[in-house]
């Protein structure tokens, strides 16, 4: 389960990386079914949230109904997302700071802090679904306070009135403006990745059932949930980006929300793998926070050694594909060496401190 779940981290992270260069003008030239591959990369983000749902539900489904072990959950994971978030946001200002990039459209608080602001204010823009990512710790650290036979139905029923408010909203769409400008409490209920999130955490329990489907099965469902996305497609023309358009978020959380959620069931029903290559990708798998932290940063690293305008498609893919390898040599060496020791130092001190004494 775990080798699959990893796989599918590093090829999310990767996606959504590719899908970000290819807006900064890399990978331009490169054959239909490549780049029908590349248009699809915000995916990836979708494909997170199902398997952090999942992880959520994994790591939680012994923890006991204390304060204290709630409150370590909520430490350990915020220290998670901010321990490897604020060494890799100094080497943003660093870089901004000498290209003359941090302009004072930057909101190096909200950046700091992960709390929404304008896109284009933030020194990542990669960095806002982290923020989505705390709203669910929260959420998780609620349900934790109740005995283990409530949090399933507690969690229901949020799952349970998410899906109504959309549904009331998706009937009024026409009329109604939220999906083309929302606030930032909106977009706590409007969001695929919301839901995403609740699918991936009843994912885990229900393939844990002797009943449920084999991972053919749960392949089949995403073959078909794939080629039903790409057909439809063009009905999403109307708008920049397609299903990545906040206007389309309630097809995107039912189609390609769908789609991850069969492949993540998928790879939690597979046997675990034997060849190497597929044990050497789960180990890359570990690498995928910081993948997903530095690829803009790499971005612009390359764009402001190299000018992609200055040369043909060929070796601007040449280009490309080269800055996708130090990004992971450049992740590897992240996770290694910050990311990894920082999150075990302040876990172990939070661990510590919430340990009751034995005397």
């Amino acid at each position: 389960m775990i080798e699959y779940i990893q796989i599918l981290r590093f090829i999310a992270a990767i996606w959504v990386a590719i899908f970000h260069g290819s807006m900064a003008g890399m990978f331009s030239g490169s054959a239909p079914w490549v780049d029908l591959f590349i248009n699809w990369g915000y995916a990836g983000v979708d494909i997170f949230f199902v398997i952090s749902g999942v992880i959520m539900a994994h790591s939680t489904r012994n923890t006991p109904a204390q304060p204290r072990a709630a409150g370590a959950f909520f430490l350990i994971r915020f220290s998670r997302i901010y321990t490897g978030w604020w060494p890799a946001m100094l080497l943003y200002v660093i870089f901004f700071k000498i290209t003359h990039q941090l302009g004072p459209e930057i909101d190096l608080k909200a950046s700091f802090f992960l709390y929404f602001t304008e896109l284009s204010g933030l020194i990542n823009i990669a960095i806002w679904s982290l923020m989505f990512e705390l709203y669910f710790y929260i959420i998780i650290t609620i349900s934790l306070l109740l005995q283990k036979q409530h949090r399933t139905p507690f969690l229901g029923l949020l799952f349970t009135a998410l899906i109504l408010i959309n549904l009331y909203l998706f009937i009024d769409r026409s009329t109604a403006d939220i999906y083309s400008n929302p606030n930032w409490i909106q977009m706590f209920y409007i969001a695929p990745i919301v839901a995403e999130f609740f699918m991936g955490h009843f994912l885990y329990g229900y393939v844990k059932k002797t009943s449920c489907p084999s991972w053919k099965t749960w392949g089949f469902i995403a073959i078909l949930l794939i080629s039903l996305t790409i057909y439809s497609a063009p009905r999403f023309a109307n708008h920049p980006y397609g299903l990545a358009n906040l206007y389309y978020w309630p097809e995107r959380a039912v189609l390609i929300g769908g789609a991850a959620l069969a492949i993540v069931g998928m790879a939690l029903k597979l046997p675990p793998p034997q060849n190497k290559i597929a044990r050497a990708l789960a180990i890359l798998g570990d690498y995928s926070y910081s993948i997903y932290l530095l690829h803009i940063l790499a971005f612009g690293v390359m764009l402001s050694l190299l000018p992609l305008g200055n040369f043909d498609n060929h070796f601007r893919t040449v280009i490309s594909v080269a800055t996708i390898l130090i990004l992971l040599l450049a992740s590897a060496a992240y996770y290694h060496w910050v990311e990894h020791p920082a999150y075990m130092f302040f876990r172990n001190r939070i661990s510590r401190l919430l340990t009751p004494s034995s005397q």
